[in-house]
């Protein structure tokens, strides 16, 4: 378990070294970083549908590495519920400005997910997600991959909160 935590502290560090080099470098880097991911999701993602429950237990109770690996694209668990759990984090900072976000659905890590209330059409919708339900999956979903958003039938509106005041001459306001 040890060898396990430094290789994943010294992964951390080296991402932070990466965060300093130059926008160009720096792409190619994360460049290479998604292809890598790419070549290891599917596979690892196969194997945990293709062995069952108690093989998976077994396998994790005997490897750290293997649970790390497992658990990081989210193979053998029941990602809709990790997702929604996930959500749960930030699901009261939603409904207090009256909104909700439903999980519909995940396949490949990519969350499908359902805005309504105040937060459909709402201005400020795609900065709540950004920062805060992407944030929640990143965060808490292991396997996250994506979301694709899909929102209430709703008319536009601004977000919740004071209206600003607009100040004009009299002449305009005639």
């Amino acid at each position: 378990m040890r060898e396990l935590v430094e290789v994943v502290e010294r992964v951390q560090d080296l991402l932070e070294e990466v965060d300093r080099f130059d926008e160009p470098a720096r792409r190619v880097v994360f460049e290479l970083l998604d292809a890598i991911d790419a070549l290891h999701r599917p596979a690892v993602r196969q194997l945990g549908k293709r062995l069952d429950a108690k093989t998976l237990d077994k396998l994790k109770q005997q490897s750290p590495s293997i649970t790390w690996l497992l658990e990081a694209y989210g193979s053998g668990m029941d990602l809709h519920k990790a997702a929604d759990d996930a959500l749960d984090t930030i699901r009261p900072y939603i409904k207090s400005h009256g909104g909700s976000v439903e999980v519909l659905g995940v396949d490949e890590g990519v969350v499908r997910l359902k805005m309504s209330g105040s937060c459909s059409g709402c201005t400020a919708s795609t900065i709540t997600l950004r920062e805060g339900i992407e944030s929640a999956l990143i965060e808490h979903m292991p396997g996250y991959a994506g979301m694709e958003v899909e929102e209430d039938e709703g008319a536009p509106h601004p977000p919740p909160g004071p209206t600003l005041l607009q100040i004009g001459s009299k002449a305009s306001a005639r």
